[in-house]
């Protein structure tokens, strides 16, 4: 077994303990594991370390995160997205707009960052097409039919 399958079980279990719409007391744990997967993933990319992150794993908690609507956390799937481009493949662009287009859009332009202006960006693309009952459903199916 090499480390892919071992990261899609990982996945799997994850999937499984925290479901997709995680409870208000294991949003911190799903921030946790996103962050450990995206600094492994960097290190990785950086030549600095030896384990890459679990894109699977990233790309699910950024699905929880999404369904929790907390706008902080558009910071937080970005970065994950942009440790590589196995990453940026992974983690759909959508996912930074769990609190919704104009909620974030907001949010941001106060930050008043390079990130944040790198986001906005990055949201002109993709807002016109995002549905969010649509895109909930997409994920939903997705989920459910196990292909992930």
């Amino acid at each position: 077994m090499d480390i892919y399958d071992q990261y899609e079980r990982d996945a799997d279990q994850h999937l499984a303990a925290y479901g997709l719409r995680v409870g208000a007391d294991q949003v911190s744990i799903v921030r946790d594991v996103l962050v450990r997967e995206a600094r492994r993933e960097a290190e990785t990319y950086s030549g600095t370390g030896t384990v890459p992150g679990n894109t699977q794993l990233m790309r699910m908690c950024a699905v929880q995160l999404w369904h929790v609507g907390a706008v902080e956390d558009a910071l937080l799937v970005h970065r994950a997205r942009g440790t590589s481009m196995d990453a940026a493949g992974a983690i759909d662009a959508e996912l930074m707009l769990g609190a919704g287009v104009a909620r974030t859009k907001e949010y941001l332009t106060t930050v008043c960052t390079e990130e944040a202006r790198e986001i906005l960006d990055v949201i002109t693309w993709v807002e016109e097409a995002y549905d969010p009952g649509h895109y909930a459903a997409f994920l939903d199916r997705y989920y459910r039919a196990g292909s992930h």
